[in-house]
């Protein structure tokens, strides 16, 4: 698929589920928040949810954590432009509360039509709740943040949420450095050396989970 041709899909794709009705949370929403970047980006981000500042203005990322977020992407030469930044919620949880299951199954096909259009070589999970929804795992950010797991062909890489880096500055190094290996991945389309972790293994490890798990894959 032609630049051009994901950028219309794209745009097809937004004015068809822009007025979405599915859950509650249409009834509190100011904006819908589809996402914002390049349709043809490299590399994909994917938080959790809409805070206020993005449900007034109907953009992703757009508080202090975007702030943080465009600093560390030029960082690494890159510009916001460049990437696309979505959640998984689409509208706003009623103050700032975790998605809920019911929720996140709801709206998860249309981040899968978003990365099926895309079609970026790297997924970047910000924080648990996207991290366990890509990799369809129930373990914690702590034990995946900064591996790289390859699912489909697609390389994904959990990494904290910006926002966990303004309330514990001491996050802010693991950010840089794993925006590094972000960088590294690009740069080598995926093939750094040890990049590929067991996802078999990982998957056993989920058989054994009793919580109820959330899967896109």
């Amino acid at each position: 698929m032609n630049e051009y041709d994901k950028r219309e899909r794209l745009k097809e794709f937004y004015l068809k589920i822009k007025d979405c009705s599915r859950c509650e949370l249409s009834k509190s929403r100011t904006k819908f928040v589809f996402g914002s970047g390049s349709a043809y980006a490299s590399v994909m981000f994917v938080g959790e949810a809409p805070g206020r500042n993005e449900d007034l203005q109907g953009l992703p990322f757009v508080g202090q954590a975007g702030k943080l977020l465009d600093e560390l992407l030029g960082m690494i030469g890159f510009d916001r432009s460049e990437v696309f930044i979505a959640n998984i919620l689409k509208c706003r949880p009623p103050g700032n509360r975790d998605p809920k299951i019911d929720e996140i199954n709801t709206c998860k096909d249309y981040l899968l039509e978003q990365i099926k259009i895309i079609d970026p070589k790297v997924i970047c999970t910000l924080g648990k709740f996207s991290t366990q929804l890509l990799l369809n795992t129930n373990k914690g950010i702590s034990s995946l943040r900064g591996k790289v797991y390859k699912i489909n062909n697609r390389l994904i890489m959990p990494i904290n949420h910006p926002a966990a880096a303004l309330y514990t500055p001491s996050k802010m190094e693991i950010l840089r450095q794993d925006f590094q290996k972000i960088k590294k991945l690009i740069e080598t389309n995926g093939k750094t050396a040890g990049y590929q972790e067991d996802i078999l293994s990982m998957e056993a490890e989920n058989e054994e989970d009793k919580g109820e798990q959330l899967g896109l894959f």
